[in-house]
């Protein structure tokens, strides 16, 4: 590859290793881009290329960086600056850097040698803490990932997430990156979601490894011509319901799914999902600890052999299976207890969403004086239901204990920023409103 090849494409335009080092060159004006070791470097740029470039560079260089979403408005972006540390703050087009004065109590330890990629976990169970992984541990997990999927290889990336978040810019373009030396296969960074747009980028690729959020996939599984269909899916974040996922079988000729976390990166892949739980083989440099059948399932625990034996509790409930396969369960906070019995959330939800009226459902729990927790489900639908006749409906698909309390039916179903649903949200939400204002259908226990 010559340094005129296209290196990486941002929506229709090419670029190649040229225009990032012109890209780089422009925001060397500022010293701490130039010699970055030993700071730690905010950053939200609005053009995709050109926070790319600079990772591109800063890793190289050595510089730790904290990337945030180019949406972010310029107050909010210094105050994660501030809080996580940061040095400086490169908001908007680049053409000013802000130096910032952290408070003692918001000063992090020096960035490791060699420089850091600092992030924000997704906040769905409390405020984002800040995680902080040397770009070794990066270029470690890198390795790992590329040899735990060769299915990718020939595959041109997709990239229809953030490139901020470390599925986008570790799983996506830098693994892209890594895949394409030499084979001429270039990563594409959408940053257009219309889900048309995003449609017309796959069929015009048509070998290609989409990168997605799983609301955004939802999307384009109920908006894809007849006459077309999905190469290969990724997918991450949240699993699929399972209604939703076979249907994206039928139209995909692979669908792989893949779990992690913040503090320790991607975890395990399923080259092949068939069922929204299966999280497939841990990465090789890893070590993880679960329970042993879904009927006794344990906290999933990572073990970063490489980084002195480090251990992450991940608060997610989950199991290996004989052929040594990850399965996930629930989030150890989302699962609700019903007098000693644990119910999962999205098996639930599964099963409300094959009701044929039915398009969108969560399940969170609520306190009971006499079950310890019961089941509670906000649901979405085409029309008006009737929520005797869905309970009567639901009681022949699910076992006494699963059956939920409460029914709600609403316009919409909140969620973050991000697309998830923070299911502690909503009960805080609910338990906040009282019952009494909460428009829904209960059953006595």
């Amino acid at each position: 590859m010559t340094h005129s090849d296209p290196l990486l494409v941002v929506d229709t335009t090419p670029y190649t290793r040229d225009d990032i080092d012109r890209a780089v060159e422009v925001l060397c004006r500022h010293p701490a881009i130039v010699a970055p070791q030993g700071r730690r470097l905010a950053v939200c740029l609005k053009d995709s290329f050109q926070w790319l470039a600079l990772c591109l560079h800063l890793k190289a260089q050595g510089g730790s960086v904290l990337p945030i979403h180019p949406s972010t408005p310029l107050d909010a972006a210094r105050e994660l600056a501030l809080e996580t540390g940061c040095h400086h703050l490169l908001h908007g087009d680049g053409s000013h850097l802000e130096a910032l004065n952290p408070l003692p109590e918001q000063q992090a330890a020096e960035p490791a040698p060699g420089g850091e990629l600092i992030q924000l976990s997704s906040g769905t169970t409390g405020r984002p803490k800040t995680i902080v992984r040397p770009w070794t541990a990066i270029d470690r997990e890198l390795e790992s990932y590329l040899a735990a999927l060769p299915e990718a290889e020939g595959l041109t990336p997709i990239i229809a997430c953030p490139v901020t978040h470390s599925y986008g810019l570790i799983c996506g373009v830098l693994a892209g990156l890594c895949r394409s030396q030499g084979r001429g296969v270039v990563p594409r960074v959408v940053t257009n979601l219309n889900p048309r747009y995003i449609l017309g980028t796959l069929r015009d690729h048509p070998r290609h490894l989409l990168y997605a959020a799983p609301t955004l996939v939802s999307l384009l599984v109920r908006l894809l011509p007849q006459e077309q269909g999905f190469h290969t899916v990724m997918l991450s974040g949240a699993t699929l319901p399972a209604p939703l996922l076979e249907t994206l079988g039928a139209r995909a000729q692979r669908v792989c799914q893949q779990y992690g976390c913040s503090e320790a990166g991607c975890i395990a892949i399923a080259a092949r999902a068939d069922s929204p739980g299966l999280m497939g083989r841990p990465l090789p440099h890893l070590r993880v600890s679960a329970g042993h059948s879904a009927e006794a399932p344990e906290e999933i625990r990572v073990t970063v052999v490489e980084e002195g034996g480090r251990i992450v509790a991940t608060r997610d409930l989950g199991y290996l299976d004989e052929s040594g396969q990850l399965h996930f369960l629930a989030r150890l906070d989302d699962t609700i207890n019903v007098a000693g019995i644990n119910v999962y959330p999205g098996g639930v939800e599964d099963v409300f969403l094959r009701h044929p009226r039915i398009e969108e459902a969560v399940a969170f729990k609520r306190p009971d004086p006499y079950a310890g927790e019961r089941v509670c489900l906000q649901f979405v639908a085409r029309e008006p239901l009737d929520c005797e006749a869905l309970r009567r409906w639901c009681r022949e698909r699910l076992a006494p204990h699963q059956v939920p309390m409460v029914l709600e039916q609403v316009e919409h179903i909140d969620k973050l920023p991000n697309g998830k649903v923070s299911r502690q949200r909503l009960a805080r939400a609910y338990s906040d409103a009282g019952a009494e204002s909460v428009q829904a259908e209960e059953v006595a226990p």
